[in-house]
């Protein structure tokens, strides 16, 4: 492409509208103010006193938009959102990590109790079943099995 081709051609223009604003000198004023702030001021006349009245009138010319202004283009902001994600996950995996490891630590260390526990406790049930008729298993010189 040349670089005719990719610059912006405008095709739509404005139109020039002229308007009598009256009012009083402070209305009049504040309404001036808005289309001169607005960049669409092209010219106005003196402000003349109506006779009799305290209010002046004043003709405008200015450029009428009637197409809606475009919306204002939001840059993502894609470094704040991947470090408002990454930072709060880092941290769950982190403590993830932390406590999975504090949990293999007091399982290692006690370890020894808790076998030590579980030997008891099957020694009890083998002890407890074995007052029936029939022995469980684990023979007995008396038992004749």
């Amino acid at each position: 492409m040349t670089r005719t081709q990719l610059a912006r051609v405008q095709t739509w223009r404005p139109a020039v509208v002229s308007r009598r604003i009256v009012g009083t000198p402070a209305e009049v004023a504040a309404t001036v103010a808005l289309v001169r702030d607005s960049n669409r001021l092209l010219s106005m006349s003196e402000p003349r006193q109506i006779p009799g009245d305290s209010r002046v009138t004043v003709t405008v010319r200015f450029l009428d938009t009637t197409r809606p202004a475009p919306a204002p283009a939001r840059r993502a902001n894609r470094g704040r959102v991947a470090v408002a994600i990454a930072v709060p996950a880092v941290g769950a995996i982190a403590a993830v990590g932390y406590l999975a490891a504090h949990l293999v630590q007091t399982i290692r260390a006690a370890f020894p109790a808790i076998a030590g526990g579980v030997l008891v406790l099957i020694v009890i049930a083998l002890l407890l079943r074995r007052s029936g008729r029939c022995c469980p298993g684990l023979h007995c010189p008396g038992c004749g099995h």
